[in-house]
């Protein structure tokens, strides 16, 4: 699945999985977390929006954001993370996924596929 992999706000990745935004910490975000106090992921059925976090994780020495790449609606959240976060660091492309989401547009993601640089977009 690394392969499909598009990295976006530095240490966050996302795969079009069928038309769906399954999201993640990347490698290099994965090397920067420590103790994990807590992680806060939106609902499911919540409206994300790319200009704003809609999760975050919490560290002994700071926090990392969660952004989703599309305005959408969370379909699921892995729970399995929230239980032991370790998850993130010890498989962040596989088990350790954070969230799907279901984009609003549909074009939204072939844009992730062509290659649009998801952090420099203007509306």
């Amino acid at each position: 699945m690394e392969n499909d992999v598009i990295n976006f706000m530095n240490n966050l990745w996302v795969v079009n999985d069928d038309g769906i935004a399954l999201i993640g910490i990347n490698e290099e975000g994965a090397e920067e977390i420590t103790a994990v106090r807590k992680i806060n992921l939106p609902s499911e059925d919540e409206d994300v929006s790319t200009e704003e976090a809609c999760g975050d994780i919490e560290m002994d020495d700071g926090t990392i954001d969660i952004y989703s790449p599309v305005d959408g609606r969370v379909i699921e959240i892995n729970a399995a993370v929230i239980e032991n976060p370790d998850l993130i660091v010890e498989d962040p492309y596989g088990d350790g996924w954070l969230i799907r989401v279901e984009p609003f547009n549909s074009e939204d993601m072939s844009d992730l596929e062509e290659g649009v640089d998801l952090n420099d977009q203007d509306d």
